[in-house]
């Protein structure tokens, strides 16, 4: 079966067209944009009507390829903007209206659990303890399981666009962010016991790990699978306070100048979700969501 999955999330618009079936799975295409859907919604609990018009021409681009690649079918989700906005129907409808795209608005629980999937989809061993970071721009989930097998996840009102606007651009400190996503982090219960691997999903951790490599451009064969410890989460924070978002981006190409803004927030929940879990260190997976999307559809 080939399948479109359309995660529309807080900061991005994410496409995957895979061939799916029960034993095999196969990436025909897996692209990228930044909508910046959640752009204000902490403070004003309504989708902006410039942040729409941005989403539009992503989803039309996108439905584009969908139907040039004949898939058999779309599953588009939404998360956290479009959960906590007040006039998420009308988006949906709107959308529906413009586009024919048919939206599923996933809980927290939901998204936590299809991430798990997704993030660790060709990544796992059979009974191996897992536990996946997935940090959006709206939420963060937390997830644990064995091997393919999902567990037990959790939501958290802690992604980066939030923290970023609720926080740094409001002239809060780190230090006063991270207390804040610790004192979050610290609410909700999941078995964090530390003899898991944890792997790291959304746009905070591969950013990181194609800037702690030095890459040129950002490169998903060179990112995924790679290792980044605490120490060098503790030393991007440190790198990220004293340089600025222009200083950033010359000096580290791979980073997206349209997330820049928003990964030092980023970077603190990924920190203190690792602190959270005892980890010492993530796998960085360029899955995800979507990819737990399409597997949802042969099961």
């Amino acid at each position: 079966m080939r399948v479109a999955a359309i995660d529309i999330g807080t900061n991005t618009v994410l496409l995957l067209i895979a061939d799916v079936e029960q034993d095999s799975f196969q990436v025909l295409r897996d692209d990228h944009a930044i909508a910046r859907l959640g752009e204000g919604v902490d403070r004003t609990h309504h989708i902006s009507e410039a942040a729409y018009q941005r989403l539009i021409p992503i989803l039309r681009r996108h439905l584009s390829m969908v139907e040039a690649l004949h898939c058999d079918r779309i599953d588009a989700i939404a998360t956290s903007a479009m959960r906590d906005a007040e006039n998420r129907e009308e988006m949906i409808a709107r959308i529906r209206r413009e586009t024919g795209i048919e939206i599923e608005l996933l809980r927290g629980e939901e998204e936590a659990h299809w991430t798990y999937r997704g993030a660790v989809q060709g990544m796992a061993t059979q009974n191996e303890a897992l536990a996946v970071i997935d940090i959006g721009g709206g939420s963060t989930e937390l997830s644990i399981g064995r091997g393919e097998m999902f567990e037990h996840g959790v939501s958290v009102e802690i992604g980066a666009v939030r923290m970023t606007e609720r926080f740094l651009t409001a002239g809060k400190s780190i230090e006063e962010t991270r207390l804040f996503i610790r004192q979050m982090l610290e609410q909700v219960a999941i078995p964090t016991s530390g003899n898991r691997r944890v792997i790291a999903v959304a746009g905070t951790p591969t950013t990181l790990a194609a800037a702690e490599q030095e890459l040129p451009a950002f490169d998903a064969a060179k990112v995924q699978g790679f290792t980044l410890s605490r120490t060098d989460i503790e030393r991007w924070i440190e790198i990220m306070s004293q340089h600025s978002r222009e200083e950033l981006l010359r000096r580290y190409p791979a980073i997206n100048k349209a997330r820049a803004d928003i990964l030092t927030a980023g970077t603190l929940i990924l920190a203190e979700a690792m602190e959270y879990l005892g980890a010492p260190d993530v796998t960085v997976s360029t899955q995800g969501l979507r990819y737990g999307i399409a597997l949802r559809a042969t099961e």
